[in-house]
């Protein structure tokens, strides 16, 4: 998913290995915190994302990155990046 999300859409993948989840920054598409934008994306676009925020003590203010999970089929992954590629 990695390739596909960081080629097709304005959201910008981070490195990430070993793991079900893509880190994404959203910060091109929105100003918004975590919470408020994985709300927004799933309500709006019908994308469901993680916001990081519940998992800090003290979340950092000016983060702007969700996670993705990509432990799906493939007709569901394009399905959410069709959606992604509009916004």
């Amino acid at each position: 998913m990695n390739v596909r999300v960081a080629v097709a859409t304005r959201l910008r993948a981070l490195r990430v290995s070993g793991s079900y989840v893509q880190l994404v920054d959203y910060s091109a598409i929105a100003d918004l915190g975590d919470d408020a934008f994985a709300r927004w994306l799933c309500t709006a676009h019908g994308v469901a994302s993680i916001p990081l925020s519940p998992f800090y003590a003290a979340p950092p203010g000016d983060q702007r990155i969700v996670r993705l999970c990509f432990a799906k089929h493939d007709a569901t992954l394009d399905a959410a990046i069709a959606r992604l590629e509009r916004i």
